[in-house]
């Protein structure tokens, strides 16, 4: 272990500041929602490294209703990563992440874009000019695709480019890229997307109007006889 250590020194990983607690500004609300499967409960975040290197994920958003989003301009917390522009949104059903001029120095990593989107239980990745060691990376890759990548003087990582999972109430996962370093487990994981399937909404039954009823036509009665009124007339008499 000590001699892991030196290395991550020597290769910078563990300088002044990287192990550094992010700044309370950084503090985002939990992720593990209680949200259950198909309710449309979604999330997403831009940026998040566990491990020795710590960075809770930076900007985070959850819904269960209504849409909302954040923006944060620039994430050079830690000198493991740095990235600028990251978006994120949700809304119930539906959740996208982009982040951009992604840089991993020490794995060789970089992207002028990476973007997760979830939309309705289906996920997908997108990557923008993204490679590794060196390596150009697909634009659109097929789910879990994982490469490895030697580092010089630490070892083998790898790298889950679009990971899809499902989370354990059946909502789906979408990570753009997940890459393991072989430093006491670090993972640090860019545009992450989570959802289920929006909420049916129930069709509101109308009344149903009745026609209105035809107005009756009066019966006609038959008007009464005038009163005879008697004439007087002289007959002649014949004799």
């Amino acid at each position: 272990m000590r001699t892991v250590l030196r290395r991550l020194t020597t290769t910078g990983l563990l300088a002044t500041g990287l192990l550094a607690p992010a700044a309370s500004a950084l503090a985002v609300p939990a992720l593990t929602g209680t949200a259950i499967a198909d309710t449309g409960g979604s999330s997403a975040y831009g940026l998040t490294a566990t491990g020795p290197v710590n960075l809770p994920p930076v900007p985070a958003v959850s819904s269960g209703s209504g849409t909302t989003r954040k923006t944060l301009l620039k994430e050079e917390t830690t000198r493991l990563v740095t990235a600028s522009v990251l978006d994120v949104r949700a809304v119930p059903g539906r959740a996208s992440s982009s982040v951009a001029r992604l840089a991993v120095p020490t794995a060789g990593l970089t992207a002028d874009a990476v973007s997760a989107t979830c939309d309705g239980g289906r996920g997908s990745a997108h990557l923008a000019n993204a490679v590794l060691a060196g390596r150009r990376l697909s634009a659109a890759p097929p789910p879990n695709t994982t490469l490895p990548v030697d580092i010089s003087g630490v070892g083998r990582a790898a790298l889950i480019i679009n990971k899809q999972q499902r989370t354990p109430d059946g909502r789906l996962s979408v990570t753009a890229l997940e890459l393991t370093l072989p430093i006491g487990g670090t993972a640090i994981r860019v545009a992450s997307a989570t959802c289920g399937h929006a909420p049916v909404k129930k069709p509101v039954k109308k009344p149903v109007k009745k026609p209105a009823a035809k107005p009756r036509k009066p019966v006609k009665t038959p008007a009464e006889a005038p009163v005879p009124v008697p004439v007087k007339h002289d007959l002649p008499v014949t004799g």
